[in-house]
């Protein structure tokens, strides 16, 4: 079977789109085949892992707004070995207003990936946007398994709330939607301050594990400009490792 796993949290700056390119290299490396969906209309996953979004015939606004194309139509190859993605495009932005006379406009995500041939692939790691709105609303539908990537912040706890809310009405929808666990994200693990956010957030959240937790560092950054993951960029780098550390992490999970 195929494993769905988006990176989502409602919050900008916690390094979803790092962490789903560089999960995929980690598991790419591991020797799965992934599939990558670049859901936010910043594009930048698509644009970091070598996407040139303004030659692109389709990408995944057209995936969402037209039924009659399919995934196999707008997935393209990547310049890591072992990754294809979905490409995002600027003109995601007016989907938004777009999907509203759509009928199950919820659900057309979900029902594109229903109708694709995904035996291919191992994972489909989606990037999601900064944002609590009816393309999110499609990733949680459609989703099997959600990361949550934070930065051990007090703001970031505190949008939380709003996030697990959101998650139970969508379990209605899609009653198999299972949380991970949080991706902790540009930790500075000798500051106390990030130790005892990530301290309250076990005590909030009991139930959910951390993942392994991913340094603070500009090697991602650099990475992203040069078009590919920081496995490749900087593979023997505490970044790369710990990236490996999180895709060895999710397909144990995926084994339990």
């Amino acid at each position: 079977m195929t494993r769905v796993i988006a990176f989502f949290n409602q919050k900008g700056g916690t390094a979803k789109t790092t962490s789903t390119l560089n999960v995929a290299a980690a598991l790419a490396e591991r020797g799965c085949r992934v599939l990558t969906i670049d859901l936010d209309p910043q594009a930048s996953l698509s644009m970091a892992i070598g996407t040139d979004v303004t030659s692109l015939d389709l990408s995944v606004y057209d995936l969402l707004l037209d039924d009659e194309i399919g995934i196999d139509q707008v997935t393209h190859p990547t310049t890591i070995t072992g990754i294809d993605i979905v490409p995002s495009h600027p003109d995601l932005a007016a989907a938004e207003l777009e999907l509203l006379n759509v009928l199950e406009r919820e659900r057309q995500l979900d029902h594109r990936l229903h109708a694709a041939d995904l035996s291919a692939y191992d994972y489909v790691l989606v990037d999601s946007p900064p944002a609590l709105n009816i393309i999110s609303i499609n990733i949680l539908v459609a989703t099997g398994e959600l990361v949550v990537p934070i930065e051990p912040h007090p703001l970031s706890l505190m949008v939380l709330k709003r996030l697990f809310e959101t998650i139970r009405r969508i379990s209605r929808l899609n009653p198999g939607l299972r949380v991970l666990g949080f991706l902790p994200t540009k930790v500075h693990h000798s500051s106390r301050l990030a130790q005892d956010m990530l301290v309250q957030l076990e005590e909030q959240f009991p139930d959910l594990p951390l993942l392994p937790a991913i340094p603070l560092s500009v090697r991602g950054a650099e990475s992203t400009a040069e078009r590919t993951s920081v496995l490749q960029y900087m593979p023997r780098s505490n970044v790369a490792a710990a990236y490996r550390d999180v895709g060895r992490w999710l397909e144990e999970a995926g084994n339990d």
